[in-house]
């Protein structure tokens, strides 16, 4: 399955992840261990079933020019919204969002963005599978952090308010059908 996003100056391409398709091997977002994660563990969490990874590149061209993560976890109920506490469960199932990284050289030319939507689309397409009331990620905590956090609460996602990770925010499944219903 592949999605079709336009931005500033490039048409992109977003597939599932392809050894084949994608050259990975010119990507730096400009964060090491990211960029490692990308060129030496994502074939093997892949392969033992710990993410999917979903890569952009430019129609024609193999070059990664981003990509995100997705995959499984559960979080406290009493961190979310007073919905989930109500649940009278201990853990609720989200999806999490490990990874969303650009390419340097496109920073800021909306290839975060169509990345993000499309990895909430997917993760829409996913909630009408199996149980999960939220999307989940970790803003990371470098000199862009503060980007990062505006970045992310400017397409709607909230602090979990987790004590053990006060860098983790949420969409609820609820915000995500809606803003898509209205899309």
């Amino acid at each position: 399955m592949q999605a079709d996003a336009s931005t500033e100056a490039v048409s992109l391409i977003i597939a599932k992840f392809d050894k084949a398709l994608h050259d990975r091997s010119a990507f730096s977002c400009g964060f090491a261990p990211i960029d490692n994660f990308l060129k030496s563990s994502l074939s093997d969490q892949v392969r033992d079933g710990m993410v999917t990874a979903w890569l952009a590149t430019a129609e024609g061209d193999r070059a990664v020019l981003g990509f995100y993560t997705l995959g499984a976890m559960a979080v406290r109920a009493n961190l979310g919204p007073k919905a989930w506490q109500r649940a009278r469960v201990p853990d609720i199932p989200v999806i999490y969002i490990r990874a969303v990284a650009v390419h340097e050289s496109l920073h800021g030319k909306g290839i975060g963005t169509a990345l993000v939507v499309d990895a909430i689309k997917r993760c829409a397409a996913i909630a009408e599978q199996m149980g999960a009331a939220a999307v989940v990620l970790d803003v990371l905590k470098d000199e862009h952090f503060d980007r990062r956090w505006k970045f992310y609460a400017d397409l709607g996602f909230l602090p979990l308010l987790d004590p053990d990770n006060p860098h983790r925010v949420y969409m609820s499944m609820a915000d995500i059908r809606a803003t898509l219903a209205h899309a």
